[in-house]
């Protein structure tokens, strides 16, 4: 049986594919040709819109002329940023803050505004980001693995382990309720384990659907170790359950 975020990915390609076939079409045409409701089609083209995939006025919808590709990048890096942009609202002013190497955690401190924090990472590339002039940004020391600029090895572990933060917002490859918070790299898998154990504060990890219910090669923590899970509407109904149920908090950010 498909999932429910399956169903919904599957309809708003089969709405895209339709709109590639006509100049436009009306809300209307486009429920009858899908055979959905008029307030499902209105909230898809939303979304759709909001990804930039689609236009409409004048109660009719035409797609925005992109390659596949194109399409799927986009959309993925706009729910992307929403997840960061929503993890960026638990970090308070004078917090330390630690990140990893995730592109998700990195696009967070983007969203930081005008708040005064102590940045903690072992991303190379926060060296490229504006940051207020009042924040202190740290980065570890170690070894840098490329192409992911991630700074490892025995110096980056030994500056987590003499720092704490108040709050640590943590990326990963996968998020499974069989393995937990799982990366394709053992070095950063240590880092990101030492990360969720200096942290005193909350524990937030942030991935898009993508990630939810998969599982990469090493263990970085539990799921009970995640005070917050931010991913989107996409993810597998199933697994967020089945990780409520560990006690973790599930926001699920909509476009």
């Amino acid at each position: 049986m498909k999932s429910s975020h399956q169903m919904i990915k599957e309809r708003r390609d089969k709405l895209l594919a339709l709109l590639t076939t006509e100049t436009s079409l009306l809300v209307k045409e486009i429920s009858l040709e899908l055979a959905v409701s008029e307030i499902t089609i209105r909230r898809d083209l939303t979304a759709l819109e909001k990804m930039g995939l689609v236009q409409r006025t004048h109660g009719k919808a035409k797609i925005v002329q992109k390659t596949g590709t194109e399409d799927y990048n986009e959309e993925i890096e706009i729910l992307k940023n929403a997840i960061a942009k929503k993890a960026a609202e638990f970090v308070k002013d004078g917090n330390t803050l630690f990140i990893n190497t995730g592109s998700t955690a990195l696009s967070s401190l983007k969203n930081l505004e005008n708040k005064r924090v102590t940045i903690v990472t072992n991303n190379v590339k926060v060296a490229n980001l504006d940051h207020n002039p009042n924040s202190t940004v740290i980065l570890s020391g170690g070894e840098i693995r490329f192409p992911k600029e991630a700074l490892v090895g025995d110096i980056a572990i030994d500056s987590f382990s003499k720092m704490s933060s108040d709050i640590s917002i943590i990326g990963c490859s996968g998020l499974s309720i069989e393995n937990g918070i799982t990366t394709p790299v053992l070095h950063e898998s240590k880092i990101n384990s030492l990360i969720i154990e200096r942290t005193n504060g909350l524990v937030i990890v942030v991935a898009d659907y993508r990630k939810i219910g998969f599982s990469s090669n090493f263990t970085s923590g539990k799921i009970k170790d995640i005070n917050y899970l931010i991913t989107d509407t996409f993810a597998s109904p199933e697994v967020i359950r089945a990780i409520e149920k560990q006690g973790v908090q599930v926001i699920q950010v909509e476009l």
